[in-house]
């Protein structure tokens, strides 16, 4: 057990915003940096790290803490893992005491340490087979040789080689005291039916997977010779160490370098990434010949926004790759990309070049994505209309993932002059895609706000909900409906879906106008939207003229509407920014209470000031945003 002495010493040593920074691209501000939380999906910054009082603290989340508590939440870490992890960083010694009572480690926490230690093991077995054993040297190092890897690059990759008997690390790891049950769960051995064991890797040479943090969490092994029927690759499976769509292969040692140039090159291949390593390249990843996934993305805009994809020059499937293109885009990535020669892989292109030269190939030969796309789906259709149609609008539901508008306009021009169509037919068809994506992006910042007001950890009373919703608004909402409820929200969604989930999962949303409990209630008895016609012609006198009215008045709002509700000035918008605009209002009502609620708190005498200034400030940027959400609604309409 750790003392707490040296718990206290690592807190003390460590700076939060450099551990952070390897998991999360940070923009300092004032004496904070802030970014997209890496634990929740976001994109307006809701993740403060504050170096001076050594807290990370997400608001959208809700989640913080110190740097042992980010290990321990990002990597999955034991608090003994994370403290060992921060303490051998900043080359602290640590003090520890005898376990009394080795029953209060959870029994996951003892697997995720017995795995990491079977993997580290294993790491070490390769590499001593391959540097100091007569088998690795005349087979292993030949071949990495042969690859035109120095002995430097082999060591700072640890490379390393596993024998062509079935059962060498098997063996090895038993002397060595690691069950067979571990080495079966790490992904290392495994079992016959007779109950033998054999090693997954044989007779390969071994590249390590690396974590962010430096530790090895997996392994590929690769043949040497075409003679052999086996796959090119065998890679390490699943395990609790090792999530192939969360991991990115050299991104260990390339982060800094990403950093550094605000650039990723992303290829296909283990030997890719190392050779332009060794080149002097280092801002470079594979996704180890996987499809890319929005795991590895997420990763990689921790980072940097902006990837050059790097393709072969006969790589099979291009054309199917390109859903990883739609992905990066998606996840608001500048994307280029550069085709190489038929024939050539980055590895051996750039061997062949040399880094300088290759460098400066990258630099001229990279392209927009849609000049790419273009060029690859239009050359396929043979000057057939009807093919260039549909390849024009395939192109065009990638574009519709940019979400800034100068970098879209700036693409539908070039779009335009690549398929010889006029722009204006394609930004009229790039607008419909945009509405449907809008409608998602609107509804994805409505429950990012609706999180913070959820999870800000106040009860609110029933005289702070009545004031959070006015007789007004209340009645506001019902009119939404009965002019829209049957319209489409988003994908399957109708509008009545999204109000009624909304009304009903929101405590701040209360009803006690007489009216609006009626309106509830009745649709509440129906079991679903009833429809315009049930409440236009309705029993209830009151239901009936209040439905006539709004139905008869549609193309005027009332100055009361206007006044008291949101500057809307006509009725022929869209609908859906409507929609969006009552959320928000109501949601911005909450926000002022939570504002005025944390100001309250600054006067107690205990009060943690450091905290309640980060949600203050976070509050009043999330206003802003808000504010900012609304005009654009209006001036869009």
């Amino acid at each position: 057990m750790i003392s707490q002495n040296s718990i206290e010493q690592v807190l003390q040593v460590v700076a939060i915003d450099e551990i952070v920074a390897d998991y999360v691209s940070l923009k300092r501000s004032g004496s904070r940096f802030k970014g997209c939380c890496p634990f929740h999906e976001e994109k307006t910054p809701s993740f403060i790290v504050s170096p001076v009082i050594g807290i990370y603290k997400c608001f959208g989340c809700q989640k913080g803490g110190n740097a042992i508590q980010f290990l321990m939440e990002i990597e999955n870490f034991s608090f003994v893992e994370a403290v060992k992890t921060l303490a051998q960083r900043y080359g602290i010694t640590l003090i520890e005491t005898k376990i009394d009572n080795p029953d209060a480690y959870q029994e996951s926490q003892l697997l995720r340490e017995s795995l990491q230690s079977s993997v580290d093991f294993a790491q070490n077995f390769f590499q001593e087979q391959l540097h100091n054993t007569e088998e690795g040297k005349t087979i292993g190092l030949p071949y990495f040789k042969e690859r035109g890897y120095t002995v430097e690059t082999v060591k700072k990759w640890g490379l390393g080689y596993s024998p062509e008997i079935w059962d060498a690390l098997a063996i090895e790891s038993k002397t060595q005291g690691f069950t067979s049950e571990i080495m079966v769960q790490a992904g290392l051995i495994k079992q016959r039916e007779n109950a033998s064991h054999y090693d997954l890797f044989r007779y390969r040479v071994m590249f390590p997977i690396f974590a962010v943090t430096g530790k090895v969490i997996g392994f590929a092994g690769r043949k040497m010779g075409n003679t052999d029927p086996s796959p090119k690759y065998i890679n390490s499976p699943e395990t609790e160490l090792y999530k192939k769509s969360e991991v990115l292969f050299g991104l260990y040692q390339a982060k800094n370098a990403i950093k550094k140039s605000d650039k990723v090159y992303l290829t296909e291949g283990y030997t890719d990434v190392i050779s332009l390593h060794q080149a002097g390249i280092e801002n470079v990843v594979a996704s180890s010949g996987t499809a890319l996934t929005s795991g590895q993305i997420k990763l990689l805009k921790r980072f940097t926004d902006n990837v050059t994809v790097v393709y072969d020059g006969d790589a099979a499937g291009i054309k199917a790759s390109l859903r990883g293109i739609d992905l990066l885009l998606e996840e608001g990535l500048n994307v280029r990309v550069v085709l190489l020669p038929t024939g050539q892989d980055p590895d051996s292109f750039c061997q062949s070049m040399g880094g300088e030269s290759f460098q400066s190939f990258l630099d001229k030969e990279e392209e927009t994505f849609i000049f790419f796309k273009a060029k690859l789906l239009l050359n396929e259709t043979n000057n057939d209309p009807l093919r260039k149609s549909d390849a024009v609008r395939e192109i065009l539901k990638s574009l519709a993932l940019i979400a800034d508008p100068i970098k879209r306009s700036s693409l539908s021009q070039q779009l335009a002059q690549i398929c010889n169509i006029e722009e204006s037919l394609l930004v009229s068809e790039l607008g419909k895609l945009l509405r449907i994506r809008q409608s998602k992006e609107n509804q994805e910042f409505v429950q990012q706000v609706k999180s913070l007001t959820e999870n800000a950890g106040i009860e609110l009373s029933s005289q702070s909900k009545s004031l959070l919703t006015d007789s007004f608004q209340e009645l506001a909402l019902f009119r939404l409906l009965l002019l829209y409820a049957d319209k489409v929200y988003y994908e399957n969604k109708t509008v009545f879906d999204f109000i009624w989930e909304e009304c009903n999962n929101d405590e701040s949303i209360v009803f006690e106008n007489p009216l609006a409990l009626k309106l509830k209630n009745e649709i509440i008895q129906q079991g679903r939207w009833p429809g315009q016609n049930h409440f236009v012609n309705h029993i209830d006198a009151d239901i009936a003229a209040w439905s006539a009215g709004i139905m008869a008045d549609v193309h005027a709002l009332s100055p009361v509407f206007a006044l008291n509700f949101i500057d809307i000035l006509t009725e022929d918008m869209n609908y859906r920014e409507q929609v969006v605009a009552m959320f928000l209002h109501l949601r911005r009502k909450k926000i002022d209470y939570l504002l005025n609620y944390n100001m309250d708190l600054l006067k107690e005498p205990n009060a943690n000031i450091d905290d309640l200034l980060l949600m203050i400030e976070y509050l009043n940027e999330l206003k802003k945003n808000i504010a900012k959400k609304l005009g654009n609604a209006v001036s869009r309409l």
